[in-house]
C-alpha cells in the first residue's frame, strides 16, 4: 500500500473542491506515446511524470530527502510537465515493449494536493516471432597512458529482435566460475528498471575502458516481440600493443576515463554531458565547450558501475 506521505493524502483535507484531471491516451510508439488531460474546474494546475513501472516509490526515498520534497506530489511537480488547462503531452526515447507508469498530481487553488492519479503504459514492442540474433564487429581502439584506453564494439541486432542487452569483459574474468556462459546468459537477460543504457534497441556504437595487449570478450543477448530470447552472441578478440593505438586526433565522438575525471572529444557543442551510476541516478553533469570538449570529475563517486552519455553517444565503465 502507497504511503499517505508519498500520495499527498496528508493535504486532502485542506482541499478546495474536488481538482482531477481526466486523460485520453491518444498514441502509444515503439519509443514512447502521448496523453491529453483535461483539468476540471476545480483544478488549478496539475503535473505528469513518467517512472518505470514499480519504481517511483524507490526514486521518491532515494530523491525526497536530499532534494527537498516533504511528497510524491512535490517530486512529481518539480520533475514533470505542468499545465494549468487541457493539453497533450509527449513522452519519447523509451524502451519498446516495456511497462511504464505515468504518475499525475492534481492541486487546488491554495496549492493542496489531491489524491495521485497512476496511468500504466506499455509501449509497443519492435521485432518479430522469430530468432532474436545480434552480430558484434570490432571497432577502433585507441587511447593514451594518461587519459585511458578504449575500445569501440558495435552491436548489430536482427529484424526480429525487441530489445537487447550487451556487455564485454576481460577473457580471464569470463574464465572465472562467477562468470562462465551461464554468468554472463544470467547478467544479460535480467531486467534492470531505472537504469539508464540498460536496455539497447538498434545499433549500439559502445566505448569500453580496454587496456592495450589484453584479451577480451564482447556479448550481447536480445528477445524477440514475444519475450523469448535468442542465442547468447560473443566476440573474442585482443587489443593492440601500444604501437598499434590510434591517433587521438579523430574528429569521432570519444569519452575517456582516467582514475578521477572522464574526458570527452569531439561532442557537438553545447551540448549536456550527464553521468549517471546503475540505478539511474544522476551523478554529475556539464556542459560540452565550443572546441566540442568536457570534463567531469569523478574522484569524489563511490567504487561501481557508472554511465556517460551526451545522449548519443554512450559510455560505460567500472570506477
Amino acid at each position: 500500500m502507497m504511503s499517505l506521505l508519498a500520495t499527498g493524502l496528508l493535504m486532502s483535507a485542506q482541499l478546495v473542491g474536488n481538482p482531477t484531471v481526466t486523460y485520453t491516451i491518444d498514441e502509444i510508439n515503439t519509443d514512447g506515446f502521448k496523453i491529453t488531460f483535461s483539468p476540471n474546474e476545480d483544478c488549478a494546475g496539475y503535473a505528469a511524470c513518467q517512472f518505470d513501472a514499480g519504481t517511483a516509490e524507490q526514486q521518491f526515498a532515494m530523491f525526497g530527502t536530499w532534494m527537498g520534497f516533504s511528497t510524491m506530489g512535490d517530486m512529481v511537480k518539480a520533475w514533470g510537465f505542468n499545465a494549468t488547462a487541457e493539453q497533450q503531452m509527449s513522452w519519447t526515447g523509451d524502451t519498446p515493449g516495456k511497462d511504464y507508469e505515468v504518475y499525475v498530481q492534481c492541486w487546488d487553488v491554495n496549492g493542496a494536493y489531491a489524491d495521485m492519479i497512476i496511468i500504466p503504459i506499455t509501449t509497443a514492442k519492435l521485432g518479430g516471432d522469430g530468432l532474436a540474433e545480434i552480430t558484434i564487429e570490432l571497432g577502433e581502439f585507441g587511447g593514451a597512458e594518461d587519459t585511458g584506453y578504449y575500445q569501440w564494439v558495435v552491436y548489430t541486432p536482427n529484424d526480429q529482435v525487441n530489445v537487447y542487452h550487451d556487455m564485454l569483459i576481460e577473457k580471464s574474468a569470463y574464465e572465472t566460475d562467477e562468470w562462465g556462459d551461464e554468468g554472463i546468459t544470467a547478467y544479460l537477460t535480467q531486467e534492470q528498471p531505472g537504469v539508464y543504457g540498460w536496455d539497447r534497441i538498434g545499433v549500439d556504437e559502445a566505448q569500453w575502458n580496454a587496456d592495450p595487449d589484453t584479451e577480451y570478450i564482447a556479448f550481447a543477448m536480445g528477445r524477440n516481440a514475444n519475450d523469448e530470447w535468442g542465442p547468447l552472441a560473443r566476440l573474442e578478440f585482443r587489443t593492440p600493443g601500444l604501437s598499434g593505438v590510434s591517433d587521438l586526433t579523430s574528429t569521432k565522438p570519444m569519452i575517456r576515463v582516467t582514475g578521477s575525471q572522464v574526458s570527452a572529444l569531439g561532442m557537438q557543442p553545447g551540448s549536456a554531458l550527464s553521468l549517471y551510476d546503475l540505478s539511474g541516478r544522476l551523478v554529475g553533469k556539464t556542459t560540452v565547450s565550443p572546441r566540442g570538449d568536457a570534463n567531469l570529475s569523478i574522484g569524489h563517486l563511490n567504487s561501481g558501475a557508472y554511465i556517460v552519455t551526451d545522449g548519443k553517444t554512450s559510455h560505460k565503465f567500472v570506477k
